[in-house]
């Protein structure tokens, strides 16, 4: 089975833990209704995909039949968001029909993972998104200068767009373009933006060029239980380069970063693979008595979280993490 770059698991060999099997079962339901009112996203629909490989071992709903109706704009690309799900965001009813590298990245793996051959207008439109920098990315979903952009986006969409060209054997022109863009980026910090980067290396067969300070990266995220996609302590403005305010800021360990983690320790020394795969064992006993820790991230003394800690994604990565590291009784 063909992974999603996002989610690199597989899906099939998941037992989910009673509690996020249930949870999972009613977010499923939650999403049926969205969509009967035309409101659903791309990485909803991603989620609903994988929720459903997870539980039953194949897709049982007609996602590419609802992404033709509400995700693809009149020219048949990729939407990002339907008419509807925009229309409920704040100041966004205009700004809905926009096709970003994953929401391509989306309806290509789906349709792959649905047993169809996915259209060659996906690599077409991965190509008009190359930029003169080598970085991937519509400028007309955001104009924002690359400067400004976030390193994670940034790696993502690059590994993402590097995936099709590859599919369809139209990679080959760019390696030497992409290898230098990577190779041109200092070591970020953030495992997200580290391990895309790494997805973008190993499929140029350029995993030599591998920025140095990648052992540091993963302890100093090292969070909770697992770890976090950055760390706090050394959270940098990346447009000003001064030091954030993050005084009472609180990194939380995240599954899915966990997994991330865990894939970039074999790019380490041994020693830091011991110790993560030790972090990945305690993390596991944790989630099996702690199955709903899966904590937000706050800023400062805002009360409201910054961003959504459970979802469906999380819940699966912690059952995978569970089911790696211990024994506990699923279903």
């Amino acid at each position: 089975m063909i992974e999603h770059i996002v989610v690199p698991i597989d899906y099939t060999k998941v037992s989910l833990l009673p509690g996020h099997r249930e949870w999972i079962q009613n977010w499923l339901y939650n999403v049926e209704t969205e969509v009967e009112h035309g409101r659903v996203a791309s990485s909803v629909c991603l989620q609903a995909i994988i929720s459903e490989l997870v539980l039953y071992g194949s897709v049982q709903t007609d996602w590419i039949g609802i992404m033709d109706e509400l995700l693809t704009d009149e020219k048949g690309s990729p939407l990002a968001y339907s008419q509807g799900y925009g229309a409920q965001l704040y100041n966004f009813e205009d700004q809905w029909k926009q096709t970003p590298v994953h929401a391509v990245y989306t309806r290509w793996w789906s349709e792959l993972i649905s047993g169809l051959v996915p259209r060659e207008k996906y690599a077409d439109l991965i190509q008009s998104f190359i930029q003169p920098n080598g970085w991937i990315y519509n400028p007309q979903v955001s104009p924002t200068n690359v400067r400004t952009r976030m390193r994670s986006e940034l790696m993502m969409s690059l590994a993402m767009g590097i995936q099709i060209l590859s599919f369809y054997n139209s990679l080959e022109e760019y390696v030497e373009s992409f290898i230098a863009t990577l190779s041109g980026q200092s070591q970020t910090g953030y495992i997200s933006a580290e391990y895309f980067r790494v997805r973008s290396l190993d499929a140029l067969h350029a995993l030599n060029m591998i920025p140095v300070g990648l052992d540091n990266c993963l302890q100093e995220c090292e969070a909770g239980k697992g770890y976090a996609d950055f760390s706090v302590d050394n959270k940098m403005d990346e447009y000003m380069g001064t030091q954030k305010r993050v005084d009472r800021d609180k990194a939380v360990h995240s599954p899915l970063i966990t997994v991330y983690a865990c894939r970039l320790s074999n790019y380490c020394s041994s020693d830091v693979q011991l110790k993560v795969n030790k972090r990945l064992q305690q993390f596991g006993v944790h989630l099996a008595n702690n199955p709903f820790d899966i904590p937000a991230f706050r800023m400062r003394d805002i009360e409201v979280p910054f961003g959504t800690d459970i979802t469906p994604i999380e819940l699966i990565c912690a059952s995978y993490i569970v089911n790696q590291c211990s024994s506990p009784k699923t279903s």
